[in-house]
């Protein structure tokens, strides 16, 4: 159809499943910024589609994939530093994983997605660390301060399988040593969940809170973590601890943050919990975001 000699371009099918696919997302938990993070990512995806001349989500193959992949490693190699990390590449991949979970739930297509990996010739393994590897983050801190606030770190969101954002809310009060309970406060589209702590998080986080927070608190200071000004620490200042943590242990493999958390929740699955447990330990409100651990397992098996 033309108007005044201009033709009038139609929407691919595929973008009709932005608005639907965003309030799935918000019904299982994720939090607002993830959301909104991952609606520009698919965004871009459709876009990419668009210029490739893909106008229907079973022309996705195996090859589209490949090519998205080098695409966005392309964008990385093409920006100063600062500029597409591994982890964001990996969660361009995810969002499209995400999308095909949620249209062969609701009875649509399935997208191909295969295994495609944000490093060339990676693995699942590389975004997993051992139970070995953890054990080596926690010989690599030490007795100062800030290996002190290290060791609680892990042990928040290794142990504990916090998300970052429940990591540096947490207080003092909201951990109850005697019952070996952790209450985590909710956020925006998280529950509230108490989580159980063992003799080893027990005493990472008590010689944190006496011997290592004192040197960070200021008197209105209430979060446990604190930075040196006796706020918060940002995930910038976090994650600099756990880069620090893995040079130190010689541990290679490109682990972010939220990388403990998927650790930690592959660890409890390899030891046999199941799955529902697992579930409610990391604050799901769906077993369809824990799922995906079963594939990780499947694949360290392989």
């Amino acid at each position: 159809m033309e108007v005044s000699g201009q033709p009038i371009l139609t929407p691919p099918p595929y973008k009709t499943y932005q608005g639907e696919f965003t309030k799935w997302l918000q019904r299982l938990g994720y939090a607002m910024t993830t959301v909104t993070g991952y609606e520009r990512q698919l965004q871009a995806f459709f876009e990419w589609l668009i210029q490739n001349h893909i106008h229907e989500l079973n022309e996705v193959t195996s090859a589209t994939m490949e090519a998205y992949n080098e695409h966005l490693h392309g964008r990385k190699n093409r920006q100063k530093a600062g500029g597409l990390s591994s982890c964001y590449i990996q969660s361009h991949i995810n969002v499209i994983r995400l999308l095909s979970q949620y249209l062969e739930l609701t009875g649509e297509q399935k997208i191909f997605t295969g295994n495609i990996c944000a490093e060339p010739g990676a693995t699942t393994e590389r975004n997993i660390l051992t139970q070995s590897e953890i054990k080596q983050l926690y010989i690599a801190t030490d007795e100062s301060p800030n290996g002190l606030r290290d060791k609680a770190i892990l042990s928040l969101y290794y142990g504990c399988g916090l998300r970052y954002s429940e990591g540096i809310r947490v207080e003092k009060k909201h951990i109850d040593y005697n019952k070996q309970l952790l209450y985590v406060v909710p956020g925006k589209n998280y529950q509230s969940r108490f989580i159980p702590i063992n003799e080893r998080i027990i005493k990472d986080l008590q010689d944190y809170e006496v011997y290592g927070r004192p040197y960070f608190t200021k008197d209105y200071s209430t979060a446990f973590l604190l930075n040196l000004k006796g706020n918060p620490p940002d995930s910038g200042l976090i994650g600099k601890r756990l880069q620090t943590l893995l040079q130190k242990a010689s541990i290679e493999k490109k682990i972010c943050l939220h990388g403990l958390r998927h650790s930690i929740a592959t660890h409890l699955l390899q030891q046999g919990m199941p799955l529902e447990q697992i579930s409610k330990f990391l604050g799901h409100r769906s077993l369809d975001s824990t799922q995906i651990y079963t594939r990780i397992v499947e694949e360290l098996n392989q």
